[in-house]
């Protein structure tokens, strides 16, 4: 199977097919387990629209860089430059994560990210960030040229433990407060068909966040925010069930952690998040045939 640009090439078709990557933090190591499992058995679906952690791990599917992402978990994720509360302390920083150090250090020196490679690509990765002024989504293309990831420091920015990330004199936090699964935004892009990796397993039902109104009064400015985010459950449980008719229909394949693992999403800690990564490079192989199916259909 030969995979270029949008298209899925076969003996009897073309197809053009997606990525869609759920966010979900620490929780999406689970992704990078499947995204290499991919890779290394030669199945390159050149695009990605992801939300928070999956459009940020989702960028080394796009340069081919395989185990990137279980190095940067294995040698930085507990390290206290890349998150822990010291970090919101810092005047320059603000956010649980050490946003530099993330975005900047690591792909620029100490796990270079290739950016060359991403180029080549068409940079087809596609992050959903949170408008805070409008409470709607927005999809932004991430530019192999924005050396600071602006898009997936926004993307990324959970209410409470970041800072709004401003781009172009608006201000953005996480994608998933608005759209934690973005299939609809693949599909209307003209895709055919999507692949769905959820870092919840199937049957999961989202419940109403506890913390709307200590974020209505952390950013008093922004009152669409906690507006929005009072209906972010309503909105997940609803993706879900129509993900559910899609699969239905053919128009998408959703792969899921087989049982709740209990990750949390600010877990550092290689020895819990490495194992669920395995999970899911070997869910991926155990569905291999399943995949293939589903490309060339």
């Amino acid at each position: 199977m030969i995979i270029d640009n949008l298209f899925i090439h076969t003996k009897e078709t073309i197809m053009k097919t997606g990525l869609v990557l759920e966010g979900g933090a620490s929780r999406t190591i689970f992704t990078c387990g499947i995204l290499d499992a991919l890779l290394e058995n030669d199945i390159y679906i050149n695009y990605v629209a992801g939300t928070s952690a999956g459009i940020s791990y989702g960028v080394s599917y796009l340069s081919k860089q395989i185990g990137r992402n279980h190095k940067i978990t294995e040698i930085y994720m507990h390290d206290r430059r890349y998150m822990g509360l010291r970090n919101m302390f810092r005047s320059d920083n603000r956010s649980y994560y050490g946003l530099d150090f993330v975005f900047e250090e690591i792909p620029a020196h100490l796990l270079p990210f290739d950016f060359d490679e991403y180029r080549r690509s068409g940079e087809n990765g596609f992050g959903a960030v949170t408008n805070i002024e409008t409470g709607k989504t927005e999809y932004m293309r991430v530019k192999a040229d924005d050396r600071k990831w602006t898009v997936l420091r926004a993307s990324c920015a959970l209410p409470i433990l970041f800072r709004p990330i401003k781009i172009n004199e608006m201000y953005y936090m996480d994608g998933g407060i608005t759209d934690s699964i973005p299939f609809k935004y693949a599909l209307d892009s003209g895709l055919d068909k999507v692949i769905v990796i959820l870092t919840r397993p199937r049957g999961y039902v989202k419940k109403a966040e506890k913390f709307t109104g200590l974020v209505k009064l952390s950013y008093p400015k922004f009152p669409m925010l906690a507006e929005t985010l009072s209906k972010r459950h309503i909105m997940y449980n609803r993706q879900i069930e129509e993900l559910e008719a899609l699969e239905r229909e053919g128009k998408a394949l959703v792969l899921a952690p087989e049982k709740d693992y209990g990750i949390h999403r600010t877990e550092n800690d290689p020895k819990i998040l490495l194992p669920f990564e395995k999970e899911g490079y070997d869910y991926a192989i155990r569905n291999l045939g399943i995949i293939k199916d589903f490309l060339e259909k």
